[in-house]
């Protein structure tokens, strides 16, 4: 006897009731002309730039103190979720200036003279390495995403 199982021969082809039965009958309502549709929240069209943007300034405030490492870590990720070169540059520019923006206005209504806790610099050679480490961190971010995702795949596809 051979190890192969005996499939036994299908006793009926044919498809089943549901094929057969006509479509169900719809009868769409008209509404009055006074009556109008509205959206019940905000939906943000283009949010890929705010949220690259709020990528790279959480990501620059919580390493904050790593001067320039801070920087080429938020804008990696929020370069890299931005995806096109243009768009990552422009949200470490926002990011530029909201992240220094944050850590003065902090360091004002502390009650320390200076902003000494970055590792002993002060805070415009933080700001010149928080910059630049923001900048090439973006770019090198847009630089390595895959060019074709399923974004733009699937969005060329219906427009």
């Amino acid at each position: 006897m051979s190890d192969t199982p005996v499939i036994p021969p299908e006793k009926d082809k044919t498809p089943g009731t549901y094929v057969t039965e006509p479509p169900l009958h719809v009868e769409y309502a008209t509404l009055p002309p006074d009556v109008t549709l509205k959206p019940a929240e905000i939906a943000l069209k283009h949010h890929i730039f705010v949220v690259s943007v709020a990528v790279m300034v959480l990501t620059s405030l919580i390493t904050f103190f790593l001067p320039f490492f801070n920087g080429l870590l938020g804008g990696a990720l929020g370069g890299y979720h931005a995806g096109r070169m243009k768009r990552a540059l422009a949200a470490g520019v926002v990011s530029s200036v909201a992240v220094p923006a944050v850590i003065a206005f902090l360091s004002v209504m502390s009650e320390q003279p200076g902003l000494h806790f970055l590792m002993g610099l002060t805070f415009q050679e933080w700001l010149i390495a928080h910059v630049a480490g923001t900048l090439i961190g973006a770019a090198g971010g847009a630089f390595s995403r895959p060019r074709i995702t399923d974004r733009e795949l699937y969005g060329r596809r219906f427009a």
